[in-house]
């Protein structure tokens, strides 16, 4: 599972930051830095959209995982 993975990168001092489209399963299992993603079968895009739209999300949601990655936190924080 990602959160897992991301999880485990965190314990050992890398910031992570995890894009998925079922936030709470990631604060389950403990992942910190979490960004929710647009769907299930694709968390990072949107295949029905036209090309340009596509790349704006795909944009938008790296912005956001740069932005988190970069902000100190002290317990699990869902970034919007």
């Amino acid at each position: 599972c990602g959160a897992t993975i991301a999880r485990e990168i965190e314990r050992v001092g890398l910031p992570a930051v995890l894009i998925t489209a079922i936030p709470p399963v990631a604060l389950t299992v403990g992942a910190n830095r979490i960004i929710q993603g647009i769907a299930i079968p694709h968390p990072v895009g949107d295949p029905t959209k036209n090309p340009i739209d596509e790349l704006a999300i795909r944009k938008r949601l790296l912005e956001k995982a740069l932005k988190a990655l970069t902000t100190s936190i002290s317990e699990q924080t869902l970034f919007n």
